[in-house]
């Protein structure tokens, strides 16, 4: 049984996002519909694992969006909380660990303003 809280990865189709730092995600409902939405693209995966990189993806492409368990519920689902803040249920045999870790703030860029 997974735990509250546990950071998980779940499978995705992603395309690019209408800002240079987001990616729309669509994954798979426990009933078998799709959900659609956005994150910021340190919260995703390509196929290979590897956190996708500033110009990836160009087109639609298999990968993975970031997840949090919520709850574990009967029928094998899974409560998961995705980067967009909506709580879904999916399909417990989908979630799987994330390929590496997260640090959001690492990749951010900033600038400087003077004051």
């Amino acid at each position: 049984m997974l735990s509250l809280n546990f950071l998980v990865a779940l499978p995705c189709k992603l395309s690019p996002g209408g800002f240079s730092g987001e990616r729309i995600f669509e994954v798979i409902l426990a009933d078998g519909k799709s959900y659609k939405s956005i994150a910021p693209r340190q919260f995703c995966w390509n196929s290979e694992g590897l956190l996708v990189a500033k110009d990836e993806p160009t087109s639609e492409i298999e990968g993975m969006v970031a997840a949090r368990v919520v709850e574990s519920i009967e029928d094998g689902q899974i409560i998961v909380e995705v980067p967009d803040g909506e709580v879904i249920a999916v399909d417990k045999c989908a979630v799987q660990k994330r390929p590496t870790e997260i640090n959001p703030m690492e990749s951010a860029s900033y600038a400087s303003i003077s004051l």
